[in-house]
C-alpha cells in the first residue's frame, strides 16, 4: 500500500492549538458525514499529527529518520509518550512496537499504532458526547474551580462514563481523544501543574464538545494499515527490553536538566486518573492540584547514571539505538558516551538547536540542543576509549577562508585525544568553523560538502593572522562535527591552544581573554569550483569565466555570482586582531587554563570560564579567602562587604584604564600605518608645501576606519606600479621577452590563493573594486592641494 510522504507537516500530530485543530472537510472527504465506519484515507489526505505533550520530538521526526539505521525492519519506541515517532516509523513501513508505562500514552498507541483500521463511527461519536443519568461526579467532586471552565468538569464525568460503553480499539480512540482534549483549550497549557487562572482552559461546555467531537474525526483520519503487526505495550522498560526482538531500539527517556527533573506521571496526572476514572487511586486532599499518589521514580541528577545504565544493560542485545537527549542533561554527553561504550557499542552523536515552546516561560530552559545518539555494535567501543576523529586526506587547488565565530561548549568535557601536542593544560575552546551559504568572499558551501568534509578540520593549525610562519602556530584543532538547526548546516570544532610550548600561544591567550584578539577567520582549499552563473567548474583559478573572475561576491544583471566549492579540506583557522568580511565573526568565550594541568578534572565538569569574569578578580579571590567561621559575624561580615565593593570599584576603574590603552594602542597602531603610506609616497616623488600641510594628511589618515585606509593603501600602491609599467613598455620591445615566452604565463600555471587578508594586516577577503573608482578622487584631491602644475603630479602619471 502507499506509505505517507516524508513532509514533516504530513507527519505532525496531536492537537496543540486550536488553527491547528481545525479539520478540513475535504481531508475526509465529501461522504464522511454520511459514512457509519470511516475509510481509509490516502497519506495525502491525512490531517496534521501535532501535539503539545512535555518532550515531544515532532518536529524532530524527519532529523530522527535521518540517522535511522538502513536495513531496520522492526523498531522498539520504548518510551512511546505521544507515540509521534512511533507513527512516523509505522508511515516508513517498519514494524512498529510502542511501550509507556503510563495509561493515556497506552491508549494513544493501542489507537494509531497497533490499530490498522478500526475507527468510530459519527453514531458512536455522538453517543460520548450525549446525557448519560448514570454518570458518576468525581471530577465535580474534586477538582471543582480548577483546570477547566464552569460546566466542563460534569460534561468530562459524563464523556468519561459513555466511554466505558466501548471496548477494544474503539474505547482507546475515545480515551485518547478525550485526554486530549482535558489538556489542549483555550488559555490553559497542556500539564496539570497549575490551580490558577493561567492553567485553567477557559472552553465552555459546548467549546469542549465541538473540540472532542473534531479530535475524535482526526484520529479517525490517522488509522491505516501499513501491512504489518505493530504492537502497544504497558510494561515497565526493565521488564519488557530483556525479551524485546527488534533491530533497533529508539529511546526517548525522562532525564534530569540543570533547570528541572519531568515526572511525566505528576505533569499528566488528571488525564492519568481520568483512563481510569482515578480507580484505586487516592488523591491527596492537601495540594492545590489534587495530583494522587504514586510510586513512579523521578529521574534526578542523583539517580540518572544508574537508570540509564540499568536500562541500557537490558538492551545490550538490541543491535542498534537511537537516543535522543538534550544538552545541560545528567548525565552529560561525556558520560552517556562512557556508558554505551560500556555495553559494547559505538556512538555518534548528532546535534540540533531545537526550541521547546512547553517551557517558553523558562528562558533557557526552552532554547536547547537536541542530542541523539547513533549506537551500533563495535568491537572497539568500550567504557574508557571514545572515538578519536580521524582527518581527511584530499588534494587541493584552491585556497579560501571566511571568518567564524568562537564560542564554548557548555556542559562538556572537552578532550584533546585526537591532538598528540600540547599539554593536558592547555586551554580549549569551541568555535563555528563554516556554515552553510555564501560568505562574503563569494564562496558558496553546500550541506552535503560541510557534512561529509568536516573532519578535514581535525589536527589542523590555529595560527595568527593567516600566517604561514611555523612559529606563530599557537593551537591546532582538535575535533569537529557537522550539526544543523533552521538556519542551516554548520561545522562546529573544539581547538586549543598550546600555552605551554610557545610564547606566541600564551600572548595570544591573553589577548583573546581580554578581548584585544575577538575575530577569527577559517582556511580551507578545495579542489573544484563551481560558478552559479554558468555552472562551468574550474580546477585552477586562471581558468575562471567571466562571471568569476569580474564579478565574484557581486551581482550579475541582477544575479548573485558565487563559487560553489567542491572537495573542500579545511587547513587551518586564523586569529585576528580586527574585523573581517563578517563583523559577526567574534570570540564569545576563552578557555580557563587550570593551574595544575598535571591534575585530570572531574568527569562532567566544565573547564571554560566567561571571558568577562577573570580568575584574578581581586572580588573573587577575596571571597574564596573568608572563612567559613566568620558567616556568623555580622560586623565581620559587613567590612568584607565593604572591601569587596571597594576591590570591585578598584576592578572597573582597571578595566576602564585598559580600555583607554586599548584605544591608545589602536590609535598609535593606525597612526604608525598612514606614516608609513605618507613615507612610501614620499619616495615616490609626492611632497607637501609645507610640515603643517604633512601633518594635517597624516592626521587623516589615521582617523580613517580599518577599511578606508586599506582601500586608500591599495589605491595608491596600484598607481606607481601602472607608471612603472608604461616605463618599461616604451624602454623595451614588446616582443623581446626572453625564451620567446610570457613571463606571465608561468603564473597562470599555479593555483592562486585566497585567504580571508589580502595581507596578513589587511583581513577582508573582498575584491577591491575601490581602487578604479576612487584613483581619480584621490590623484585630485592631490592636485588640488599640491598644485595642477607640480612636478610631482608629473611624475605620478608618467
Amino acid at each position: 500500500m502507499e506509505l505517507f510522504a516524508t513532509d514533516l507537516e504530513r507527519l505532525a500530530f496531536l492537537l496543540e492549538a486550536d488553527a491547528a485543530l481545525t479539520l478540513d472537510p475535504d481531508a475526509l472527504g465529501s461522504e464522511a458525514a454520511e459514512q457509519s465506519a470511516p475509510e481509509e484515507l490516502p497519506p495525502e489526505k491525512r490531517p496534521k499529527y501535532i501535539t503539545n505533550y512535555i518532550g515531544s520530538k515532532q518536529k524532530l521526526v524527519d532529523w530522527i529518520w535521518k540517522h535511522t539505521p538502513e536495513g531496520v525492519g522492526t523498531v522498539l519506541d520504548a518510551f512511546s509518550g505521544s507515540a509521534v515517532v512511533a507513527y512516523m516509523y509505522k508511515t516508513k513501513g517498519l514494524q512498529v512496537i510502542a511501550n509507556d508505562r503510563l495509561r493515556y500514552c497506552h491508549h494513544a498507541a493501542k489507537a494509531i499504532i497497533e490499530n490498522n483500521s478500526v475507527r468510530l463511527s459519527e453514531d458512536e461519536i455522538e453517543a460520548l458526547l450525549a446525557d448519560n443519568a448514570k454518570a458518576g461526579s468525581f471530577v465535580q467532586d474534586n477538582f471543582k474551580g480548577i483546570f477547566f471552565a464552569k460546566g466542563v468538569h460534569a460534561l468530562i464525568d459524563t464523556i468519561r462514563a459513555n466511554c466505558d460503553k466501548l471496548s477494544g480499539f474503539k474505547k482507546d480512540i475515545a480515551l485518547f481523544g478525550l485526554g486530549k482534549t482535558c489538556m489542549s483549550g483555550k488559555g490553559g497549557f497542556g500539564h496539570f501543574s497549575s490551580s490558577t487562572d493561567y492553567g485553567r482552559r477557559q472552553d465552555t461546555p459546548d467549546e469542549f464538545k465541538d473540540r472532542l467531537r473534531k479530535n475524535l474525526q482526526r484520529i479517525n483520519a490517522l488509522v491505516f494499515d501499513n501491512d504489518k503487526e505493530n504492537k502497544a505495550y504497558r510494561q515497565d522498560i526493565n521488564d519488557l527490553l530483556p525479551k524485546a526482538k527488534a533491530d533497533l531500539a529508539y529511546f526517548d527517556p525522562p532525564y534530569a536538566t540543570e533547570f528541572s527533573t519531568t515526572n511525566y506521571e505528576r505533569a499528566y496526572h488528571f488525564v492519568e486518573g481520568l483512563m481510569t476514572y482515578w480507580e484505586g487511586l487516592e488523591i491527596k486532599a492537601d495540594t492545590k492540584v489534587k495530583y494522587y499518589e504514586t510510586d513512579h521514580k523521578t529521574v534526578t541528577k542523583a539517580n540518572a547514571s544508574e537508570f540509564f545504565q540499568t536500562f541500557l544493560g537490558n538492551a545490550k542485545h538490541i543491535q542498534h539505538w537511537l537516543i535522543s537527549y538534550r544538552d545541560h542533561a545528567y548525565p552529560n554527553e561525556q558520560e552517556m558516551k562512557r556508558i554505551i561504550g560500556s555495553f559494547g557499542k559505538q556512538s555518534r552523536m548528532k546535534s540540533k538547536d531545537h526550541h521547546y515552546a512547553i517551557t517558553s516561560k523558562h528562558g533557557e530552559a526552552s532554547n536547547a540542543k537536541e542530542r541523539l545518539f547513533v549506537c551500533a555494535p563495535g568491537a572497539k567501543a568500550s567504557a574508557e576509549r571514545e572515538e578519536k576523529p580521524v582527518p581527511m586526506a584530499a588534494a587541493a587547488n584552491f585556497h579560501t577562508s571566511i571568518p567564524v565565530d568562537i564560542r564554548l561548549g557548555e556542559g562538556e568535557r572537552l578532550t584533546t585525544e585526537a591532538m598528540d601536542v600540547g599539554s593536558a593544560g592547555d586551554p580549549q575552546f569551541s568555535f563555528v568553523l563554516c556554515r552553510t551559504g555564501t560568505n562574503k568572499n563569494g564562496d558558496h558551501f553546500t550541506a552535503e560538502e560541510l557534512s561529509g568534509r568536516h573532519m578535514t578540520a581535525v589536527n589542523k593549525k590555529v595560527d595568527l593572522q593567516h600566517s604561514q610562519e611555523f612559529n606563530d602556530i599557537v593551537g591546532g584543532i582538535v575535533a569537529a562535527d557537522y550539526l544543523e538547526d533552521d538556519n542551516g548546516g554548520r561545522v562546529e570544532c573544539v581547538g586549543e591552544l598550546y600555552v605551554h610550548d610557545t610564547p606566541a600561544a600564551r600572548l595570544a591567550y591573553k589577548l583573546m581573554k581580554r578581548g584585544i584578539i575577538s575575530q577569527v577567520s577559517m582556511e580551507c582549499d578545495y579542489q573544484e569550483g563551481e560558478c552559479s552563473v554558468c555552472h562551468k567548474r574550474f580546477q585552477n583559478k586562471a581558468d575562471y569565466c567571466t562571471h568569476l573572475r569580474k564579478f565574484k561576491g557581486r551581482d550579475f544583471n541582477g544575479q548573485p555570482v558565487f563559487e560553489i566549492l567542491h572537495g573542500v579540506t579545511f587547513t587551518g583557522l586564523g586569529l585576528l586582531d580586527r574585523k573581517g568580511a563578517d563583523e559577526n565573526a567574534r570570540i564569545l568565550q576563552v578557555a580557563s587554563l587550570q593551574s595544575q594541568p598535571d591534575q585530570s578534572q572531574p568527569e562532567g565538569d566544565s573547564t571554560m570560564e566567561d571571558k568577562t569574569k577573570p580568575t584574578d578578580d581581586p572580588a573573587v579571590e577575596a571571597a574564596k579567602k573568608k572563612p567559613a567561621q566568620q558567616e556568623g559575624d555580622p560586623a565581620r561580615v559587613t567590612d568584607l562587604e565593604k572591601e569587596n565593593r571597594q576591590l570591585k570599584a578598584q576592578v572597573a576603574e582597571l578595566q576602564k584604564r585598559v580600555q583607554e590603552l586599548e584605544a591608545e594602542q589602536k590609535a598609535a597602531a593606525c597612526r604608525s600605518r598612514a606614516k608609513k603610506l605618507l613615507t612610501r609616497l614620499e619616495k615616490q616623488g609626492l611632497s607637501f608645501a609645507s610640515d603643517e600641510d604633512r601633518e594635517a594628511e597624516l592626521k587623516r589618515l589615521a582617523e580613517l576606519s580599518d577599511e578606508a585606509l586599506a582601500a586608500t593603501e591599495a589605491a595608491y600602491e596600484r598607481l606607481p606600479k601602472s607608471a612603472k609599467a608604461d616605463k618599461d613598455k616604451e624602454e623595451k620591445p614588446a616582443d623581446s621577452d626572453q625564451g620567446g615566452k610570457p613571463a606571465a604565463k608561468a603564473s597562470t600555471e599555479t593555483p592562486l590563493r585566497s585567504d580571508a587578508g589580502v595581507r596578513p594586516h589587511d583581513v577582508d577577503d573582498r575584491k577591491v573594486s575601490l581602487e578604479d573608482r576612487l584613483r581619480d578622487g584621490f590623484m585630485a584631491a592631490y592636485r588640488n592641494r599640491v598644485g595642477e602644475d607640480s612636478p610631482e603630479h608629473s611624475q605620478i602619471n608618467a
